[in-house]
């Protein structure tokens, strides 16, 4: 019961971040890292979104972009990374909403599947599939851009 009101305040401040968007017209700053296993990425579900995404979020003041990439990852599906296992695989700028998004994107090569711990507040399900499979499920736009590029 717990987690069905944390998801429901979450869904609720994300319509209200929308909003402020549509005034403000921000550009926003994140980092997002695709783990690989094999030829599976590993994608992740939010409780407040419909498309399948990266572990992934804003960077924090004064936060470089591989601290934040290696925060997320560790937040979102309990992954510890080292900094020399991430590789920079570049910036994609999308638009979300009405907000102008630059996300910096790195990559993790796993060679054996790591055990995936989700919150089920803001993160509801984690699990690696075939980029085939995650395009079919639909995915956030700059996931899609990054698979492009691969």
């Amino acid at each position: 019961m717990r987690d069905r009101l944390w998801r429901l305040g979450l869904r609720a401040a994300y319509r209200a971040q929308l909003a402020a968007w549509f005034v403000t017209r921000p550009q926003l700053r994140g980092a997002a890292v695709a783990v690989w296993h094999g030829e599976r990425l590993l994608v992740i579900r939010n409780s407040y979104r419909r498309l399948l995404s990266l572990p992934a979020g804003g960077l924090r003041r004064r936060e470089e972009p591989l601290e934040a990439a290696r925060r997320e990852l560790r937040e979102e599906v309990g992954i510890e990374a080292p900094a020399a296992a991430l590789r920079y695989a570049g910036e994609i700028v999308t638009r979300v909403a009405y907000a102008e998004d630059h996300v910096h994107v790195f990559e993790l090569r796993m060679h054996e599947a790591p055990a995936l711990r989700v919150d089920r507040r803001e993160v509801v399900w984690a699990g690696f599939v075939a980029p085939e499979e995650a395009i079919e499920q639909g995915l956030a736009e700059y996931v899609r851009l990054y698979l492009e590029r691969c």
